[in-house]
């Protein structure tokens, strides 16, 4: 690009987390850990909430529904989301308008959570760790997290997580927890876990998922959302496929046959359906090669909103993604198809066996078909009610607001 005389002469732009400053040709870079240096000095807005989700992935999870019961309120709060892509037409039109959409991998990222009353997210924090972050006195960060009564081992109780080769990553994570003020969780058996596991010793608040709320709700305005978005008839059944990721990157146990699994679905339940498949973020590079193309399977993974995904399925399928103890809460029929359970149980290890969940376990196309074949609705209702039981689960419907009474809190007199 051709540069003005004036440009050439002085110029100042933002490259990443860093600011680099062009004069009479001489360039000055400023590293996104050296401004953050710079701005720990400036003032904290006190109505200030910086908020994100899996890394700038979008409108999703529980800091969605924590921020719609703050809208629902009308408080006066300044909202900041950090996303990929805020110029995006499709991303802004995810986001009610009261939100101010901040790239997540920029050095204005770091500057409003540097001046942010209170922090949010669902995920750890060490990208921004690395670039120098330090929450300051009177900031507050509150952690949702983005599991469910997950099976699936956690940080410090995965041994490769705390291999000597991954140290650096346990240093960062532990910096994180440190940062936290308060974790959020759904049920004894999660605040069990998360004692053991995220090296968090600061306050726990068993509040439930603020996205889980919406199980508890009228939900007919959602599925409806879901159908006209993929075009799906208002008669047709829904069956959402959520495989987990596999941290060697194996790609063998996505095996699903498709079409197999569609004649057992009109089989058993009768009707039409349609099959949306949500891969993880981690494999939706794998999507076009994993995914067949047919027109009753729909890719979804591009969806903002998982939670709409599965308040709009009839039916869930997973191996070892924690959305299905999500979907539990709607009490309809949820699957497992994992055909390596005993690598997975290896490679990163389970907190209970998968054939204690409610769910029916397969390890291979026959097996899950005739799961669903021979699927009791009655028995299975109640397995789920004493899983939850057994679980200690306090979901209610009520965790958002749970949430934001702690953020009211916060702004108007502080916790700590």
């Amino acid at each position: 690009m051709k540069l003005s005389w004036l440009e050439r002469i002085f110029a100042v732009t933002n490259q990443g987390y860093s600011k680099v400053i062009c004069l009479l040709g001489v360039t000055i870079r400023f590293s996104g850990s050296l401004l953050c240096k710079f701005y720990r000095y400036l003032p904290i807005d006190n109505n200030k909430i910086v908020l994100s989700n899996f890394d700038g992935a979008g409108y999703g999870c529980n800091p969605k529904y924590i921020t719609q019961e703050i809208i629902k309120r009308k408080l006066p709060y300044k909202l900041v989301w950090l996303v990929r892509n805020p110029g995006d037409e499709a991303e802004l039109e995810n986001f009610p308008k009261q939100i101010k959409l901040v790239n997540f991998f920029s050095l204005k990222a770091l500057k409003e959570l540097a001046t942010a009353k209170v922090w949010i997210d669902n995920q750890r924090k060490v990208r921004f760790i690395k670039k120098g972050l330090l929450k300051r006195q009177n900031q507050y960060y509150i952690q949702t997290w983005h599991g469910s009564l997950g099976i699936k081992k956690l940080d410090a109780n995965v041994s490769a997580f705390v291999s000597e080769e991954n140290q650096a990553w346990v240093n960062y994570a532990k910096q994180d927890s440190a940062m936290m003020d308060f974790f959020l969780t759904n049920s004894d058996f999660e605040l069990k876990v998360f004692k053991s596991a995220m090296w968090f010793n600061n306050e726990y608040k068993n509040y439930g998922h603020p996205r889980n709320d919406v199980f508890y709700k009228d939900n007919s305005e959602i599925c409806k959302k879901v159908k006209d978005y993929y075009e799906i008839s208002e008669s047709d059944h829904i069956l959402l496929y959520v495989p987990s990721f596999r941290d060697d990157g194996r790609l063998y146990c996505f095996g699903l046959e498709y079409d197999n699994l569609l004649d057992s679905l009109k089989e058993k339940f009768g009707g039409e359906w349609k099959i949306l498949v949500r891969m993880h973020p981690r494999f939706v590079k794998f999507q076009q090669r994993l995914i067949p193309q047919n027109e009753n399977i729909i890719n979804v993974s591009e969806y903002p909103d998982i939670q709409e995904l599965l308040v709009a399925a009839d039916i869930a399928i997973t191996d070892y993604s924690s959305c299905i103890f999500d979907f539990m809460l709607s009490r309809k029929p949820g699957f497992i198809y994992a055909s390596d359970i005993k690598e997975y149980d290896n490679d990163r290890g389970f907190y209970y066996p998968l054939t204690s969940t409610p769910f029916p376990v397969a390890q291979h196309n026959e097996e899950l078909r005739k799961n669903i074949l021979n699927f009791n609705y009655e028995s299975y209702r109640e397995k789920v009610e004493e899983f939850l039981k057994d679980k200690g689960c306090m979901e209610d419907g009520h965790a958002s607001e749970r949430v934001v009474d702690l953020i009211e809190e916060i702004m108007s007199k502080g916790v700590k």
